[in-house]
């Protein structure tokens, strides 16, 4: 018999495409926001790309509430199996980079149209 584990083992990696809604200016943590499509079939926005001293990661869209006076977080949204996780956080990262990349293209283009 076919545990619940044993199940989602079996379930193949989604599809999944991710766009920057918006890069944040400044010297901010939180240096862009993403929404992303999984399947064809579900939507997710609020997802933050943040920069830390260990480097960057991509945090699900998050909820606060107040336990015993302390704020605590928890995740609306989160994968299931390891491998949805890497392919989100793979497809979001590949869309930010190409964000910056866009974004450099334009200030240099900029830059050489002020010069003229």
């Amino acid at each position: 018999m076919a545990t619940p584990k044993n199940i989602q083992q079996d379930i193949p990696t989604p599809q999944v495409e991710a766009r920057i809604d918006r890069l944040v200016d400044g010297d901010f943590k939180t240096k862009a926001y993403a929404s992303a499509t999984i399947a064809d079939a579900f939507a997710v926005h609020g997802i933050r790309i943040i920069e830390s001293d260990k480097g960057r990661f991509v945090s699900m869209p998050q909820e606060s509430y107040q336990k015993h006076g302390q704020t605590k977080y928890n995740d609306t949204f989160h994968a299931i199996t390891a491998e949805a996780r890497t392919a989100l956080v793979e497809a979001v990262n590949t869309a930010y980079e190409q964000k910056l990349r866009e974004q450099q293209e334009q200030n240099s283009q900029q830059a050489m149209s002020q010069q003229m």
